[in-house]
């Protein structure tokens, strides 16, 4: 007789915590084990989900590329599917993007494209070009060499602490943060040049011949922060003048989160090697990429460089046919416009409802890439302190009430307080984007009188 299942054999990321298990999933709505529905605000919880759960089209095209040819290792042998995806991602990315190599996640892709950027200066005989440098705040995975270029403060507190030993020092640099610090009552121009200007002035101090690489997410995911548009352009010139390749990370913000295929598309700006990942695939398989200027492909190829140190599942068939899908079904339904509208009328609609709370700091974001941070005092900005657990209380208040919605409380910096994040699939409808909004002011109205 089988012993009955009491308690769950998953050891857990967090082991202490009860966590819901979902059977079930609709477009934005979701389903768990006791029936109960929830709308989702958060695409997956990770921004992956974009196109909506429980698409058949995407599960046919699964079935059929896994009936036709399952799996071949791509570090001798590539597919039609992973060469198509290639032709097709590449055709989107900004001009001079010309090849793609993929993975299985965000992660490795950043992983990978800290090996391409050291075999460029091998390849160029700058053999002492090592650092990458990153920005505090921002999260670029989980493995060992993302980890380092993570500046995340709370990530970096359990990291500093519990596996230093095992990282590489990689410098950092100033966030562009307007809404509180030393950048608030400057322009966004001149915001954009200061900030360009702080990373000038670490690789100076580090050498500029020390340094491979500048990282950045065009939309800084802790906070959920919208740097001025000129900044993106004006890091391009810093690291031209320094010979230090530009990586953008889009695995959040890529496959038209914004609005846009590439965020750095809808700003006329080109890096060197662009980061994909989550919404490529929407969320029905492992994927990623790293998108690469022809001119670093190139250096690689005239110096016979080689990136023999691939993933088992690097460019699956599986995978990459999944990968065309979600360029098809983009494209054929209108998504990325949809994206770009949605989230307006998101704004919009988040603005108005929460206006007149004494809560409301600033609804930020592009497409349906947004955020909204709480404050105590909205004319001082003034946060609430991290004992008041509001991001907890609005968690857990929209989870009862049946939506997803990731609140957190950014611990560590005194730039970022408690948010919200507003990244639901590409698919939420108005009607859903009300019921929502009001289910967040009336979670709110309920944990005010805490406060």
């Amino acid at each position: 007789m089988a012993t009955p299942r009491t308690i769950s054999a998953v050891f857990h990321r967090r082991p202490g915590d009860a966590y819901p298990v979902f059977v079930r999933g609709e477009g934005c709505e979701m389903w768990d084990a006791s029936g109960k529905r929830h709308l989702d605000l958060s695409s997956g919880m990770a921004w992956a989900a974009s196109l909506g759960q429980g698409r058949m089209d995407i599960a046919r095209i699964m079935g059929e590329q896994a009936g036709r040819l399952t799996y071949i290792h791509n570090a001798w042998a590539s597919t039609d599917r992973q060469e198509e995806l290639a032709w097709r991602i590449t055709e989107l990315a900004p001009d001079g993007i010309t090849r793609a190599m993929f993975t299985s996640g965000g992660s490795e892709s950043n992983e990978l494209a800290l090996r391409i950027c050291r075999q460029y200066h091998l390849s160029r005989g700058d053999s002492r070009r090592w650092k990458i440098v990153s920005t505090r705040h921002s999260y670029h995975g989980a493995t060992v060499g993302a980890l380092s270029m993570t500046g995340r403060v709370n990530v970096n507190e359990m990291v500093t602490t519990d596996y230093a030993d095992y990282l590489i020092d990689f410098p950092k640099v100033d966030p562009v943060i307007t809404y509180r610090g030393p950048l608030a009552d400057l322009s966004p121009e001149e915001a954009a040049r200061v900030a360009a200007g702080w990373l000038a002035d670490v690789i100076e101090a580090e050498g500029p011949d020390t340094v491979s690489a500048f990282i950045v997410e065009p939309i800084l995911g802790a906070g959920m922060i919208v740097p001025p548009d000129r900044y993106l352009q004006a890091i391009r010139e810093v690291c031209d003048r320094y010979g230090v390749l530009f990586i953008a990370d889009e695995v959040m913000t890529g496959a038209g989160r914004t609005g846009s295929f590439l965020r750095v598309g809808a700003l006329g700006v080109t890096p060197d090697l662009v980061i994909m990942a989550k919404a490529i695939s929407g969320g029905y398989a492992p994927l990623g990429a790293v998108l690469i200027h022809e001119r670093v492909a190139e250096a690689l190829v005239g110096a016979g460089r080689r990136l023999d140190h691939v993933h088992t599942y690097s460019g699956h068939p599986v995978s990459c046919a999944v990968g065309v899908a979600v360029l098809d079904i983009l494209e054929r339904e209108g998504l990325i416009e949809e994206a770009r509208s949605r989230g307006e009328y998101l704004r919009a609609a988040v603005t108005q409802a929460l206006t007149g709370l004494g809560v409301l700091g600033e609804v930020r974001g592009v497409g349906l890439a947004n955020g909204v941070e709480y404050v105590r005092d909205p004319e001082t900005r003034e946060a609430y302190p991290e004992s008041a657990g509001l991001a907890k209380a609005i968690w857990d208040g929209m989870l009862e009430r049946g939506y997803i919605l990731p609140s957190l409380r950014y611990q560590g910096s005194d730039l970022i307080g408690d948010y919200s994040y507003l990244t639901p699939a590409f698919v939420i409808s108005e009607a859903q984007i009300d019921e929502a909004v009001a289910a967040l002011r009336d979670t709110i109205e309920a944990a005010r009188p805490s406060l």
